[in-house]
This record gives C-alpha cells, sequence and structure tokens, in this order.
C-alpha cells in the first residue's frame, strides 16, 4: 500500500499515523526488514526524514524487496564521502526521468541510500553531457558535496575526443566566452557579455586515422584523436571549441558534425583528480579507452 505525509517528519512517526493500531516496535523492525521503500529504494531507518506530500509504499514481511546492494552499473571509487562510476553515452546525468528516460543520479542515489540503509543519499557533484560517457563523480553528503564544487578549481579533468579532420596545431589552447540561447545551443562570442561565462580548453593530437580505424599520417587522416584538459567547466565547452576550430567531435551533429555518420558523439571524460573531502591526499581516477573508438566506417555504424 501506499502512504502520503501529510507533514515533514521521520519515517517511523509517519507509519504510527498510519497504523495507529500498531505499537512502535512492531513498525521499527517493518522497518529493519526492509517492508518500507521510498521512490524505488528500500528505507532501513525509523528516522529518515520524510516530507509533506511525498509517498512511500509499505509491504508486509512476505510481500517486501530484499535490498540490492550489487550496483547496476560500474563502479570506479567509493567510501564513505564520495562515490565515482562510469556514465554510458546516451544517459542521463541527472534530472527527471522516466522508465524510458534514465539518469545516473537516480542509479546511484537508489543504491546509496539501499546501501546506507536510509542514513546516506547521492549528491550531484557535476554533470556530463547526455551523450558523452566517462566518469561521473557524486557526494554522499550535503558537506562533500559543498566542498568539491567549492574547490572545482582544483580537480583536474581530462578527455579523450575524436574529431574530424586535423587541426592546424598539433597542440593549442583555446579560449572564448560562451553563451547559451534560447534553443540550449551554446556558443562563441568575441567579448564578454551579460551571460557569457569565459572558457579554456586545452588539447594535443595524440593519433590521427582514415577509415575504420586505421592509422594514418597527419596530412592523409580524415580523424584526429586528441587529449584535451579542461581548465575551466562550461556546458558544452569541448563540444563548441572543437567546433570553432573547424573540427567537430565525430557524431555531433548539434555541432556541425558530419550527418553521414552515427549519431553518437565520440567524446569520453577518461580522468579526473580531485581533493578528497576528509582526508588530506588526492583521489586520481583514469580509465580505459573504449574499444572501437577511432573506428569510423563510411556507413553508419560505431
Amino acid at each position: 500500500m501506499n502512504i502520503k505525509a501529510t507533514e515533514d517528519a521521520p519515517l517511523l512517526d509517519v507509519l504510527v499515523k498510519a497504523f495507529p493500531e500498531s505499537n512502535k516496535t512492531h513498525l521499527k523492525k517493518a522497518v529493519r526488514f526492509g517492508c518500507v521503500a521510498f521512490r524505488g529504494a528500500v528505507l532501513r531507518h525509523p528516522g529518515f526524514l520524510i516530507k509533506a506530500g511525498q509517498e512511500i509504499s509499505f509491504k508486509k514481511y512476505g510481500e517486501r524487496d530484499t535490498c540490492r546492494e550489487k550496483p547496476p552499473f560500474r563502479v570506479l571509487f567509493e567510501d564513505d564521502e564520495i562515490i565515482a562510476v562510469f556514465k554510458p553515452a546516451g544517459i542521463l546525468s541527472t534530472g527527471r526521468t522516466t522508465e524510458k528516460i534514465r539518469s545516473m543520479f537516480g542509479a546511484v542515489n537508489k543504491y546509496v541510500l539501499e546501501k546506507s540503509r536510509g542514513n546516506r543519499r547521492a549528491y550531484t557533484v557535476h554533470r556530463l553531457d547526455r551523450e558523452v560517457s566517462g566518469i561521473l563523480l557524486f557526494a554522499k553528503s550535503e558537506q562533500s558535496r559543498n566542498f568539491l564544487q567549492e574547490n572545482w578549481d582544483r580537480v583536474e579533468k581530462h578527455y579523450y575526443a575524436l574529431v574530424q579532420g586535423v587541426p592546424a596545431k598539433k597542440e593549442a589552447t583555446l579560449r572564448s566566452w560562451l553563451k547559451e540561447n534560447a534553443r540550449q545551443v551554446v556558443y562563441s562570442v568575441p567579448e564578454e557579455e551579460e551571460g557569457a561565462k569565459w572558457s579554456i580548453t586545452h588539447y594535443k593530437i595524440i593519433g590521427s586515422f582514415v577509415w575504420n580505424g586505421e592509422e594514418a599520417p597527419r596530412q592523409d587522416a580524415l580523424f584526429s584523436l586528441l587529449r584535451i584538459r579542461l581548465e575551466t567547466g562550461r556546458k558544452n565547452q569541448i563540444r563548441v571549441h572543437m567546433s570553432d576550430m573547424g573540427c567537430p567531435i565525430v557524431g555531433d551533429r548539434k555541432y556541425g558534425a558530419d550527418a553521414s555518420v552515427r549519431r553518437a558523439v565520440r567524446l569520453f571524460a577518461y580522468s579526473i583528480s580531485f581533493p578528497h573531502p576528509l582526508q588530506q591526499r588526492r583521489v586520481n581516477l583514469e580509465i580505459s579507452l573504449p574499444a572501437h573508438f577511432t573506428y569510423i566506417t563510411t556507413q553508419t555504424e560505431y
């Protein structure tokens, strides 16, 4: 059965109000045995705060769901304060979702809630574009989230990007003011103006290719593999800067890529380094470039 809270209250108080004939000891046991769920996650802490208007589900002992603590995603790092996961392309980092549109936040939050028995939840630290895959970081407390966001200038992020053509320089830094229009398209403007944000992107060519992932000298290449370091983290920053220099990311039709290639943005967040919120150390995470990342055919395969 579903129970809607009429006021902000701990889970146990919500249950006492819904089941006045039951004693608190019985209801505490029901919570501990996994009979209560909130937004798809099993709650096992009687003190978990339920806000007015929120709905929980209650099942009898024999009908309850077992807590699945094995996450349905790849965990790259986890401790009591932070969790880093692999986000596949095509999945939202966060935001409103349906059964057909999933988000990494929803999956990670459910996992953290279940594993901590309702004592912890996930907090969004940063985002990757829906079309981008790679390392995504979440905090497990508001304090850790705030620390990471306030110290974001100490975070180092690196990407691989497969772009069309060959940049004029083997290694360079791109700088511009970025704005976003009503159609959610980001673009560069020549000078500072209202709503514009300064952005800096560093890149280096590390490979050049023709069709089917075959390596080729730069003068014959159709595609270039770049290693990219962000100095600022603006929305669509890498995608806009690559397009600005005439080398849009392969598959990124939003920013001018060839429409004959499958619409799958070849941008991969492979490395992140950040100061730990509580420990006096840095956490350094890196994952390998996906197989076939540089494999492009004249058809729409990837």
